[in-house]
């Protein structure tokens, strides 16, 4: 469990975008109550880690539990998938360095206010597919036969990938949101180029250990990484 939550530590590293954080402040600064921001929130983190915790227990085991050894050598699937994952995260970390502003598509505008605001969580929760660090923890995790620990990786992912998001939801429950709104604003600008060349080297590391990985199994016919279970 320990191995699985630090992968899901590293993709939400690697994934980490303050979207949330813009619409949220953007519907707040549109007179969104305080209410509906959470609301908002809420939907963004539940949503999501529910939907990786089902895609992890139906693709994501199928993938790893189906066995093509009357056809190929065992769990060879798994091990292109992953190469292909590596491909996609180091092919998106020199995105990022050639355009440091490159993300992963997901919904910045929506409803702001009112029912809009939360169909646009809705949204935006479904929209992590798209995100390849999603996708890989979801492979990865497929390897657990823990619900628990898939869900609680899961959690961990989209609370890491949207901290910004999640310290905002915190400071309003706190009744300290509009110092920190403030703060943020403020904060922003400056932590957007060390949040992204942060990114950019867990995208890196991530998508090397996923190589590394997936090339050990052809070399060897066993996974370097160990079960996270």
């Amino acid at each position: 469990m320990f191995g699985l939550f630090v992968t899901a530590l590293t993709l939400g590293l690697a994934g980490i975008d303050p979207a949330g954080l813009f619409v949220a402040l953007g519907s707040l600064a549109a007179g969104a109550r305080e209410r509906t921001v959470l609301f908002f929130a809420a939907i963004v983190i539940v949503g999501t880690a529910l939907l990786g915790t089902i895609l992890t227990l139906t693709l994501g085991q199928q993938l790893q539990d189906f066995d093509w050894t009357s056809l190929l050598p065992p769990d060879w699937l798994g091990a292109m998938i992953e190469a292909l994952l590596a491909t996609a995260l180091l092919g998106w970390a020199v995105m990022r360095v050639r355009k440091p502003g490159a993300r992963p598509p997901k919904p910045g505008k929506g409803g702001r206010t009112g029912s809009g605001l939360i169909w646009g969580g809705i949204l935006f929760a479904a929209s992590a597919s798209l995100d390849p660090t999603f996708v890989g923890l979801v492979v990865l995790a497929g390897r657990s036969d823990s619900v628990p620990a898939i869900g609680f990786a899961h959690i961990t992912w989209i609370v890491v990938s949207q901290l910004p998001l999640v310290a905002l939801a915190v400071a309003i429950l706190l009744r300290r949101h509009e110092r920190a709104v403030t703060w943020l604003r403020d904060l922003m600008p400056e932590a957007r180029p060390v949040l992204a060349r942060l990114g950019t080297a867990s995208l890196v590391i991530a998508g090397f250990v996923m190589a590394v990985d997936a090339t050990w199994w052809l070399v060897t016919g066993q996974f370097l990484l160990p079960d996270p279970t």
